[in-house]
């Protein structure tokens, strides 16, 4: 199934975190089918946490996939939740956010080119312990994906989850799908590490529907930075910014230390501007990197 003849999420990259709200059964196999069918092709490694394991296999057979071949070899993975999610019966946040760099880490050395990672979020609601934790996990595990290895797609089905909820948990995810939207890198945020210098990238738009992800990515910066290291946050591809992303950038840079933006446009220049960018020491915001003509 596709929406107006496009797939919901065909057009996913590696480093790529998406909350993917559905309401249709279907529908929810066929595109996890696609996502980790597409992973085959590109020699990515697969896992699959969910409720229905078999289901996924068996649409991912009937798209032409060597589902056994992979099985064997090890390049996918189908399970419950309880393989990662619930391992040891309750969602400890700490461990699974391990648990996911173990995974990476191990996906390296085996010698694929990437990571996927398809989730089905619905034990969620099965009362865990430890599932409240759930929307401060989301926002965090955005480090896994900053350096452009793995891609990650949790489904929601909301049907099950109060709306409230589901707003929080899409906040936390830089890029978001829908029943009737598709993936759209363009208007979704990307955020990739950089190392010169040292920081983050920003591309597509950031809004208030990925305040969190951006608000603890810019955190994580800080957190895990060199000694006195300046973070610096390359905006040049961002194509829209409003007051809540620059509220991000300006507390941050308030609160946690000395901040360069750079490459913004002339319309986030104001932004930042009318917010009171030049009463904060350290924060320096430019239309390009310092230093050029």
């Amino acid at each position: 199934m596709t929406v107006a003849g496009q797939a919901l999420l065909d057009r996913l990259e590696l480093g790529d975190h998406v909350c993917w709200t559905v309401d249709d059964d279907a529908l929810r196999l066929t595109e996890i089918a696609g996502v980790l069918h597409d992973g085959l092709r590109e020699r990515h490694k697969l896992i699959y946490c969910g409720d229905d394991p078999g289901a996924v296999l068996d649409r991912l057979a009937r798209r032409g996939s060597e589902v056994r071949d992979a099985l064997d070899s090890g390049q996918l993975r189908a399970g419950t939740a309880e393989g990662s999610y619930l391992a040891g019966g309750v969602f400890d946040a700490e461990g699974t956010l391990a648990h996911w760099h173990v995974e990476k880490a191990r996906a390296r050395a085996e010698g694929y080119r990437g990571l996927r990672v398809v989730g089905d979020m619905s034990w969620a609601r099965r009362r865990v312990p430890g599932a409240e934790t759930l929307e401060g996990y989301e926002a965090r595990v955005n480090a896994i994906f900053t350096d452009g290895f793995v891609m990650g797609v949790c489904a929601y089905d909301r049907r099950l989850f109060d709306p409230l909820l589901l707003r929080r948990l899409a906040l936390a995810h830089p890029g978001a799908a829908g029943p009737l939207l598709p993936f759209d890198p363009d208007t979704s945020l990307r955020i990739r590490r950089t190392e010169q210098p040292y920081g983050l990238w920003l591309s597509g738009e950031a809004d208030m529907s990925n305040r969190r992800a951006l608000e603890a990515m810019t955190e994580e910066a800080y957190a895990v930075r060199d000694g006195n290291a300046v973070v610096t946050l390359d905006v040049t591809a961002l194509r829209f910014a409003d007051t809540a992303a620059a509220r991000i950038l300006l507390t941050a840079a308030a609160r946690l230390g000395p901040l360069h933006v750079v490459g913004c446009s002339p319309v986030l220049l104001r932004l930042l501007d009318f917010h009171g960018a030049g009463d904060i020491p350290g924060l320096v915001v430019t239309a390009g990197y310092p230093g050029d003509d």
